[in-house]
């Protein structure tokens, strides 16, 4: 299993040659097992990086609520550079490939999905070093259109981290290896921006701020943009920093810490005392402060951490080999030295 989702009474789950099947719990058993009820094998022929829920629906901007339980897609996306969205009962809503200028394939490394707009947006981290992100409603009303196969100009697209300066050190990992939404950032009267984390092979993490820009635009903005020449846009979507010059207000652009290989997983709490978490294979977890850089670390793994889940103070991880890894960050100091009983 290279992929797990979890959502309204339903389990997703994705492999490494590309199948996908949808199991649900049978309460009619005395032993409650899962059955599965549906299997999709036509979406992806490579490693299924990631499984995410989302909304097809615009939010009005003054509405907050963003409740998991009205997210009514699934994305899936494969290493074979093919993303998909499938209503809740696996049926396929819309599934196209990425390919580069020259027509040629580009794997999708990792993705993950804001929530914090109006319109959810799904950011997908590409072997190529860039990254690109479309909007939901705008691919699904490309699917009422009947347009598919080959991906539409994407919302917003800029190389996050590029290839040709990475070294690989006994690794086949390229471009960005990890991504992470990390919740809204600074709004003005014109403009929200939303926080888009990204992990490169060479063990570089990078901070964007994304911005939603709700005014007009020119001609040739709107072509770089993937707004397909319309000069009055709804909005328009760019990252920053633009150049490696520029630097972000308040936040930090660069997180330097990682050694020997890329990044592995990140993740962000960035509703309430806002923190980065990121995991490298030199088998470490990273405390970032989203201003001042690193905080701590945690080491004493005993493999590669490649999954972990954040839950207020509670973080779940692997990279203990078989087991999953309990993370309580709410324990008494004087409980720390204190032995644990388990239940049998």
């Amino acid at each position: 299993i290279s992929a797990l989702l979890f959502h309204d009474d339903t389990l997703y789950t994705a492999g490494t040659s590309g199948g996908m099947k949808m199991w649900r719990m049978n309460d009619q058993l005395e032993d409650m097992k899962m059955i599965p009820v549906h299997s999709v094998d036509n979406a992806h022929q490579g490693e299924v990086v990631v499984l995410k829920t989302l909304s097809s629906s615009i939010r009005d901007d003054d509405d907050q609520d963003t409740c998991v339980s009205d997210h009514n897609l699934v994305l899936s996306a494969s290493v074979d550079g093919a993303f998909a969205l499938f209503d809740r009962d696996g049926d396929l809503v819309y599934r196209c490939e990425l390919t580069d200028d020259d027509g040629n394939q580009i794997s999708i490394t990792s993705a993950d999905i804001d929530t914090t707009s109006a319109e959810h947006v799904i950011y997908l981290g590409l072997s190529s070093g860039h990254v690109v992100g479309y909007v939901a409603s705008d691919l699904v009303n490309h699917a009422s259109e009947g347009s598919g196969g080959i991906c539409p100009v994407p919302k917003c697209r800029w190389l996050a981290h590029d290839p040709s300066s990475q070294k690989n050190q006994g690794h086949n990992k390229h471009g960005v290896t990890a991504l992470a939404c990390g919740g809204a950032g600074r709004s003005t009267h014109s403009a929200s921006t939303s926080i888009v984390l990204t992990g490169g092979a060479d063990g570089v993490i990078k901070q964007w701020e994304m911005i939603r820009q709700r005014h007009g635009n020119t001609s040739s903005q709107s072509q770089e943009l993937g707004n397909g020449g319309d000069s009055s846009p709804e909005w328009t979507l760019q990252h920053w920093p633009r150049m490696s010059s520029q630097r972000m207000k308040d936040r930090a652009h660069i997180f330097q810490g990682h050694v020997e290989g890329p990044i592995t997983a990140l993740v962000s709490d960035g509703e309430r005392d806002p923190k980065i978490l990121s995991a490298g294979s030199d088998g470490t977890i990273r405390f970032w402060d989203p201003s001042k850089g690193e905080l701590y670390r945690m080491d004493g793994f005993h493999c590669e951490v490649s999954s972990m889940c954040l839950d207020r103070e509670i973080l779940v991880t692997n990279g203990m080999g078989e087991y999953v890894c309990v993370h309580d960050f709410d324990v008494p100091d004087d409980e720390i030295n204190g032995g644990f009983e388990l239940d049998s």
